[in-house]
């Protein structure tokens, strides 16, 4: 994608409690590849914050945080 940071963190939150762990593989896959922002949905789960902040793509070496909330 051009132009576009390569995201070295992005950090995700639940949007319902009680979903299962296998979310976040299913949620990791989806993500990797491609372009992504605060406040988009993936899954059950919402970006709440990505570094670089703004639109970036993520790849394989992005480090992925799920927040329990």
């Amino acid at each position: 994608m051009d132009g576009l940071p390569v995201a070295r963190e992005i950090r995700l939150c639940k949007t319902k409690p009680l979903a299962p762990p296998f979310h976040k593989h299913i949620a990791r896959g989806k993500l990797t590849g491609g372009k992504w922002e605060k406040g988009d949905k993936v899954v059950v789960y919402r970006i709440t914050d990505t570094d670089p902040d703004g639109p970036v793509l993520v790849t394989e070496d992005t480090l992925i945080h799920f927040d329990e909330e």
